[in-house]
């Protein structure tokens, strides 16, 4: 939706949107279109660009601590569903609702509630675009014709319960990749014209020599051509015990060289790796 949206705009060229980081790469002519206007044809996407001077979001998730809180919303919801189940439904709870409250206040409740949606579902459908949401909301329209007001308060609340679920896991999973990423190095140590030198992890091809100092996490994969070291391979394989690597061993990036050194011929780099795979 943003990168049709964008495209649509007069002077940008190109847009590119990468759900996982969160970010978009726009190609633009600042003559015709500046950051304000770009901002805002992505909120009218129903998106929202978080302010730069705002403070960082609360970083060290990893896939392994969002599991438990993820089974807790789900078994929250599970309840919640079986309890409408039962006393909404085999106790004759909305049906006394629907008696005891007219049916201009549930409508409000209806609308007051699922407001955001709503407002999502009509701005998608003013652009020709259907959403998650639209057959839901026209559920709730229809419930609400036919008098049965609390039907549609609980669909709504479906919905809303349902939207808290997937931004509360999909906003952790995108945590723990982005943590995941800062795990790669940046900068690697190669034998270049006889001499050792610094540089950028792009500009490492594959063949080249890698050379690995105590303490230093592994940039490429690769199979080593000299040298050996005890490798902590827990960020690949999970496995906390550290293992003995020497000449002819294979070696992944991302792992850390515990002690000693190595000298690694470059076999995979960049996304190539088998941590840029996990990624």
């Amino acid at each position: 939706h943003i990168q049709g949206d964008l495209a649509s705009v007069p002077g940008i060229q190109q847009a590119q949107v990468f759900l996982s980081s969160e970010k978009a790469i726009v190609h633009f002519d600042p003559g015709q279109v500046d950051r304000d206007a770009i901002i805002q044809t992505i909120k009218r996407a129903g998106y929202q660009v978080p302010d730069q001077n705002a403070e960082s979001r609360e970083a060290g998730h990893d896939l392994g601590t969002i599991t438990t809180p993820i089974l807790i919303l789900f078994a929250v919801i599970f309840v919640l569903v079986i309890g409408v189940v039962i006393l909404g439904e085999q106790f004759g709870w909305l049906d006394a609702l629907t008696t005891i409250i007219p049916w201009p206040i549930g409508v409000a409740l209806v609308l007051a509630g699922g407001y955001p949606i709503f407002r999502n579902v009509i701005q998608s459908a003013l652009k020709g675009k259907v959403i998650s949401h639209t057959l839901m909301s026209v559920g709730v329209v229809a419930a609400l014709v036919i008098g049965e007001w609390p039907t549609a308060v609980l669909v709504v609340l479906f919905m809303r319960t349902g939207e808290y679920a997937e931004r509360f896991t999909t906003e952790r999973a995108r945590r723990a990749v982005k943590d995941l990423t800062a795990l790669a190095p940046k900068t690697a140590c190669v034998e270049r014209d006889g001499a050792e030198q610094d540089i950028p992890i792009e500009q490492v091809q594959v063949g080249d020599i890698v050379v690995v100092r105590p303490g230093d996490a592994l940039s490429v994969d690769g199979v080593v051509v000299r040298g050996r070291a005890t490798i902590n391979q827990a960020t690949i394989t999970g496995e906390s015990m550290p293992i003995e690597v020497e000449a002819g061993s294979t070696v992944f990036a991302a792992t850390i060289a515990a002690a000693g050194s190595l000298r690694i011929q470059a076999t995979a780099v960049g996304a190539d790796t088998t941590f840029g795979k996990v990624i």
